[in-house]
């Protein structure tokens, strides 16, 4: 079971790793297409089922960032540094592929979930 400082630890990593993939994401994507999910997302009462989605991609991404984080830090070579943030950072989007979820659904719920006691209580309940 991963801790809520940990899980909100490895939101906060990922989420900037991916939301650089959301913009790039969103610009390549008409702004109709891409502006309906995210604000059905802000309004819409997220579902038991999404939650547990984002803790099994959460638990992953911070798997893999604590896996790349360790690897990274012993890098001297920095054109080895960048090449380990990249693989890394295309590992986790696949992890958050894998769940169910895109990046970007991942990102509104990190942060909707950093801000909200009451998801964060009903996460804590799902684990």
């Amino acid at each position: 079971m991963i801790d809520l400082k940990k899980l909100v630890a490895a939101v906060s990593f990922v989420t900037l790793g991916l939301s650089a993939s959301a913009v790039m994401a969103q610009n390549a994507a008409p702004a109709s297409a891409t502006a309906a999910p995210a604000q059905q997302q802000g309004q819409e009462t997220i579902s038991d089922a999404e939650l547990k989605k984002f803790i099994n991609a959460s638990t992953e991404v911070s798997r893999i960032r604590e896996d790349y984080t360790e690897r990274f830090n012993r890098a001297k070579d920095p054109a080895i540094a960048q090449n380990l943030q990249q693989e890394a950072q295309d590992k986790m989007l696949k992890a958050v592929d894998q769940s169910g979820l895109d990046a970007q659904t991942y990102n509104i719920l990190s942060e909707r979930i950093q801000t909200s006691p009451e998801l964060q209580q009903r996460v804590q309940k799902l684990q």
